[in-house]
C-alpha cells in the first residue's frame, strides 16, 4: 500500500513508555527484538521478530519440490525499524488498519483526533507509531506457534482506551500458515488490525521482474469507491466492466494498465473489495504463481481485501539474499502485492454502511479476527 513516510525512525518503546503490560522497554541498542524466531511444519517454515511481529521469512516448496521464500523483507532485520523506505514489510497493522479520514472520528458525541500521515489528508495504518512500530513480546511459542503480545496506553496515537493486544502465528501440516487476533480495550475505540504481508510467489525466479502473471481471484463483486487520496467516498461501487473485476482468475497485468482508481496519477491497483458472502470456512481469495505453482489461498472472517499491487515500488529495495539468484537484485514496480483481510476501509467515518463495518469495539468486549492462508501447488 502506499504511504508517505516522513523519515519515522523512533523507536516505538521509548514512545509509548507503557506503564504495563507486555510491552517491551529497551534500551536503544538492544537489538534482541531483531532476533529471529522460527516455527515449522511439514512444508512450511515461517520466521518472525518482535519488532512489528513481523514475519521476515515464509518458506513452501514449488512445483519441482524446492523451498522458496515467498514474501519480500529485510535480510538485516534492524532495517525493519531504521529504514526510511520502511513500507510496513511483513508487519502487523494497527491499531485501525488503512485509512482514517482527516486523522478524526467520532464516537459517543465526543472527536478524536489521529496523526496525519499520509498525503497530509489523513491516517494510515494506525498513525506514526501504529503496531507495525512497537516492540511486542513473546509470550508463548512451540515448534509449530508463536504468540505475541502489546500493549497500547489510552490516548496512544489519539485513540481512546487501554488496549491489550495478542497475536498468534501458527502453521500445520496442511502447509497453512494461521493469525489469530485478540484485542481487549477499556473504553470504546475503533480496533481494525492486519497482516500487510509483501507476496512474490515464485520468489523472483521468474525471469519476469513483476507479478503480472500472478493469476488472482478475489471473490467480490464490489469495491470501496475512493477519492484522489485514496480516502473512502462513502460509494461502494460494482466490480462489473471495471479493471477491478477479479470475480473469475485473470493475470494481474491483464487490465493492469486500465487500473485508475487508486489515487491521483495511479496507475494499478491499491483498493478494497468487498467480499460478496463472507464465510470463514471458504476460500475468498486465490492467487497463483504460473511460473513456480505456488498457490495461495485465503479463508478469513473479515469482510474485505486490500490488494495492493507495489505500485510505488521504484527499484531501490534490495529482493533479499535467500530469493537473489542473479535475475532480479532489487524490488521493481509491480513487482510484488499486499493482500489485507480486514474490515470496510475508514468504518468508522461511514456508519451508514452498518454499525458491524465501523470496527468500533465496545469497552470490555473483544475484538477478534482470525485468518488463513493455504499453500499448495497449482493444478
Amino acid at each position: 500500500m502506499k504511504a508517505a513516510f516522513a523519515g519515522i525512525l523512533t523507536f516505538a518503546a521509548a514512545a509509548l513508555a507503557a506503564p504495563f503490560g507486555p510491552q517491551k522497554s529497551l534500551p536503544w541498542d538492544d537489538k534482541s527484538v531483531y532476533d529471529k524466531h522460527t516455527i515449522k511444519a511439514k512444508g512450511i517454515e515461517a520466521s518472525f521478530i518482535e519488532y512489528g511481529a513481523v514475519i521476515t521469512n515464509l518458506w513452501v516448496n514449488d512445483k519441482h519440490g524446492v523451498s522458496r521464500d515467498v514474501i519480500l523483507g529485510w535480510d538485516d532485520t534492524t532495517q525493519y525499524n531504521v529504514n526510511a523506505q520502511h513500507p510496513y514489510f511483513g508487519a502487523l497493522v494497527g491499531r485501525y488498519a488503512n485509512r482514517i479520514k482527516n486523522g478524526t472520528f467520532e464516537i459517543n458525541g465526543q472527536k478524536y483526533f489521529t496523526p496525519i500521515n499520509e498525503h497530509g489528508v489523513d491516517t494510515l495504518h494506525g498513525g506514526f507509531t501504529g503496531t507495525d512500530r512497537l516492540n511486542w513480546t513473546i509470550t508463548d511459542k512451540g515448534n509449530d506457534y508463536i504468540v505475541f503480545e502489546s500493549y497500547s496506553p489510552s490516548g496512544d496515537q489519539g485513540f481512546p482506551g487501554n488496549l491489550l493486544t495478542k497475536v498468534k502465528y501458527s502453521v500445520n501440516d496442511k502447509q497453512q500458515w494461521t493469525i489469530d487476533y485478540e484485542g481487549s480495550p477499556d473504553a470504546d475505540t475503533p480496533i481494525m488490525m492486519s497482516q500487510h504481508t509483501y507476496w512474490r510467489l515464485d520468489a523472483f525466479t521468474s525471469p519476469d521482474p513483476t507479478v503480472k502473471d500472478h493469476v488472482l481471484q478475489i471473490k467480490g463483486d464490489k469495491f470501496i469507491k475512493c477519492d484522489e487520496y485514496e480516502v473512502p467516498t462513502g460509494e461502494i461501487a460494482s466490480v462489473t466492466g471495471t479493471a477491478l473485476d477479479f470475480t473469475q482468475p485473470k493475470p494481474i497485468g491483464q487490465d493492469l494498465m486500465k487500473a485508475q482508481e487508486c489515487g491521483t496519477n495511479c496507475t494499478g491497483y491499491d483498493n478494497a473489495w468487498v467480499i460478496t458472502d463472507p464465510n470463514p470456512k471458504e476460500e475468498t481469495l486465490i492467487l497463483y504463481s504460473p511460473y513456480s505453482g505456488i498457490q495461495l489461498a485465503i479463508n478469513t472472517d473479515q469482510v474485505a481485501y486490500q490488494f495492493y499491487s507495489c505500485v510505488t515500488m521504484d527499484g531501490t529495495i534490495p529482493v533479499k539474499k535467500t530469493q537473489a539468484n542473479g535475475k532480479h537484485e532489487f524490488v521493481q514496480p509491480y513487482g510484488c502485492l499486499v493482500l489485507e483481510a480486514e474490515n470496510y476501509i475508514d468504518g468508522i467515518n461511514n456508519p451508514q454502511w452498518g454499525e458491524k463495518y465501523t470496527g468500533l469495539v465496545k469497552a470490555g468486549d473483544k475484538y477478534t479476527q482470525s485468518t488463513t492462508y493455504t499453500f499448495s501447488i497449482h493444478k
